[in-house]
């Protein structure tokens, strides 16, 4: 079998990898495989990176590139036939930082509504999935910080019509949410409330699956499953009012004489919004349930009784925008290690990017749970260390890049409502992910669209495409679902190929750009920038890309963040479509941790601790951030800049109405080094952002520890990002 030219194109190291790693398990034939491997687990192994962090030392130029290029360039050409399994490189995207920290979100994707356990040394996570089919991830890590998929809770969910998008139906921000995960005498379980059908319980002995369904005709709101110390088995739920409702003994029914349940909680003064999201656990002879409260901008809940049934008494847990202005936190609970640490999560909605997984220090003070850093309860953290078990764990995120060599989908694909199993294959054409065209009025309706979360807090997804199967009306490409549709794609008409970039949803899409193309494969990329917007980019060799249409702007719909969605359907009611050949997914993001590059722009919103100051979004629902309210002595810290050489100048973004604060940028700590004495202009334009440039002295670390430290009062004194020269 030949190999795919298009994986033989380099731009840079890591995209060179990937297109040689895709082939790696196919030299299995070969004397240098054990070398290839080697090199393989050393590229992807956690120090290898950590070490690359820490000494800025580039992998995408320079000898290293050349060296890991010529080699592994001569061995893919040696290569003979496909990879069978999927290929992950995207260790960067993880939250890790590679030196015994972690930087929050420590999942930067969307997975809400998360419920975590632990059995032996091992964490498993579940978190809702609405219309995504499979549904209900279930995740897996050995250290909190370092995930990936290992299955789901189901394949399909086929009780209603519009759940298989039939005669233009659909089923949006419907079906399964807040699913409630627990592990008991060799079984694990996992309780969900179907939108329209009520709870459903999921059983199986092993925690990736397959699990059982059994089926409950009542309705469990946003349920928290309990299983008490003597193998009793009950359910939280509700809204505002927390009802409990006790099972069989199997978990696979309802044993309660009373319809609703019992009533155990209502929600206190002034807390009643969105009370809901149960998380009900058992410690120390107490009875804790975690609840959210508020939405959007919300806070976390906690209840503690003696009794099962009450009373309970309630206080706030957490009250923290973390890194993120006016978004709050909400549903999620608390995890004990097995070395005995505890440790609270929950998710924030970051708008486009959906609801991320967050993860607090918690400690016990007289039997009632306290989250945050020493001496600030009730907060949560940016950086911070990781949780300290023994369990090694490498350097993983749950989305990753896929070539589609496997015969099975890899678990971090999920489809846009349930898909036509005739209508989708990965061993039609080995190597491809293919489509069959069906006719769909838009994208909102294409079925079998194939969907994969989008990456944050930037990143792109490039796919590329085979065309030679579309027929007359076929629309083929690489999309993004969210509250504004979005997809780049080639659509054939009677006179050929047409490249369009469409846009819509529900009223209808418009072509807002389009061009002829010749070619029979395309590349075609989507990159979210961290401004949230979204940039389409096309090529034809996977060399040069270009831009078409305009910048777009989605956000969060149907209680999902943004995804990146592979996509083919036909326009043209009553035709006969064919079909698209999809060779490859790839992930990228230059994304590492809390590790910058100090001779780019950086944001002062991405420090990893602060004292005092607050953070503001301008723009409601979009991730633009600049830092106000500066007093003397308030500060802030970057844990890892890395340095290239030694900077000369800083230059400053900035807004001030008067001068009189100095900054002063210290390395290691608040007394060390001073390497550079800001005194603050007054602005010479009132009210726009500038930009005060600022000399630095002395030489700095390869990687630094570098401190903001603000003396004096300015009024009116805001500042948004900086960058070393």
């Amino acid at each position: 079998m030949k190999i795919k030219s298009s994986r033989l194109r380099v731009r840079t190291f890591n995209r060179e990898f990937f297109y040689i790693s895709v082939c790696l398990k196919s030299a299995r034939i070969l004397p240098v495989y054990p070398l290839l491997m080697a090199l393989y687990r050393i590229y992807l192994h956690p120090h290898f990176i950590y070490l690359c962090k820490m000494y800025n030392l580039s992998i995408t130029t320079g000898k290293i590139a050349d060296g890991f290029s010529a080699l592994l360039m001569l061995c893919c050409i040696l290569m003979v036939q496909s990879c069978t399994v999927p290929v992950q490189t995207t260790a960067s995207l993880s939250s890790d930082n590679g030196d015994g920290t972690y930087t929050n979100p420590v999942i930067n994707a969307d997975y809400p509504d998360p419920d975590i356990i632990r059995v032996g040394e091992d964490f498993y996570m579940v978190s809702s999935s609405f219309v995504a089919m499979p549904g209900i991830p279930i995740c897996h890590s050995k250290d909190l910080i370092n995930w990936r998929i290992i299955g789901h809770a189901y394949d399909s969910i086929t009780f209603r019509p519009q759940y298989r998008m039939e005669n233009e139906q659909t089923a949006y921000s419907r079906l399964c949410w807040a699913p409630s995960i627990k592990y008991h005498d060799g079984t694990y379980y996992i309780g969900v409330n179907i939108a329209d059908d009520g709870f459903v319980m999921f059983k199986s002995n092993k925690p990736e699956g397959p699990y059982s369904m059994h089926k409950f005709d009542k309705r469990l709101y946003d349920p928290g499953f309990f299983i008490d110390d003597d193998g009793k088995k009950y359910v939280t739920h509700g809204k505002t009012k927390i009802y409990l409702t006790r099972l069989k003994d199997d978990g696979t029914g309802v044993l309660d004489p009373n319809d609703e349940g019992t009533l155990i909680i209502t929600a206190p003064k002034g807390y009643e919004y969105l009370f809901e999201g149960c998380h009900t656990y058992k410690r120390n002879g107490w009875y804790y349930i975690f609840n959210p409260a508020l939405g959007y901008n919300g806070v976390q809940m906690i209840s503690r009784s003696r009794n099962l049934y009450g009373p309970y008494e309630t206080k706030v847990l957490i009250d923290d925008d973390i890194n993120y202005a006016d978004a709050g936190v909400h549903q999620g609970g608390y995890v004990e290690t097995l070395e005995g640490e505890s440790w609270a999560y929950t998710f924030q909605d970051r708008d486009y990017m959906g609801r991320c997984v967050m993860l607090y220090p918690m400690k016990w003070e007289e039997d009632w749970p306290v989250v945050g850093p020493e001496g600030k309860p009730g907060k949560g953290v940016v950086t911070y260390r990781k949780p300290a078990v023994k369990a090694k764990q490498e350097i993983t995120f749950p989305q990753h890049s896929d070539d589609f060599s496997s015969s099975k989908l890899a678990h971090v694909w999920e489809f846009n409502h349930v898909p036509r199993k005739d209508k989708w294959s990965l061993t039609d054409r080995p190597g491809y992910f293919r489509i069959y065209a069906q006719y769909a009025k838009g994208f909102e309706w294409a079925r079998n669209s194939l969907t994969q979360k989008v990456s944050g807090p930037y990143s792109t997804g490039t796919v590329s495409l085979d065309l030679t199967g579309l027929r007359e009306g076929d629309f083929a490409g690489n999309g993004i679902m969210g509250r504004v549709m979005y997809q780049l794609g080639v659509r054939k008409k009677a006179d050929g190929f047409w490249l369009e970039m469409r846009q819509g949803g529900r009223e209808g899409e418009t072509v807002v750009d389009s061009l002829p193309v010749k070619t029979d494969k395309i590349y075609l990329r989507t990159e979210v920038t961290k401004q949230g917007s979204l940039l389409f980019y096309y090529s034809l060799d996977n060399l040069e890309y270009n831009r078409l249409g305009p910048e777009g702007v989605s956000n969060f719909w149907g209680f999902l963040g943004i995804r990146h969605a592979l996509c083919c359907y036909n326009l043209n009611k009553g035709a006969t479509g064919g079909y698209a050949d999809f060779d490859y997914f790839e992930l990228e993001s230059n994304r590492r941790g809390n590790h910058y590059d100090a001779f780019t722009e950086i944001d002062f919103s991405q420090y990893d601790d602060r004292e005092g100051m607050k953070l503001v979004r301008p723009v409601a629902k979009r991730p633009m951030q600049f830092i106000s309210g500066v007093r003397d002595g308030n500060w802030l810290v970057f844990n890892n800049m890395c340095f290239k050489q030694n900077p000369q100048k800083v230059t400053i973004e900035l807004q001030a109405e008067t001068p009189g604060t100095v900054i002063e940028i210290r390395e290691g700590s608040l007394d060390g080094k001073l390497i550079a004495t800001c005194p603050i202009n007054q602005n010479q334009t009132p009210g726009e952002w500038e930009k005060q440039a600022f000399e630095v002295s002395g030489a700095v670390k390869d990687k630094s520890k570098i401190y903001f430290l603000f003396r004096g009062q300015s009024q009116g004194l805001a500042i948004k990002n900086f960058v070393f020269y």
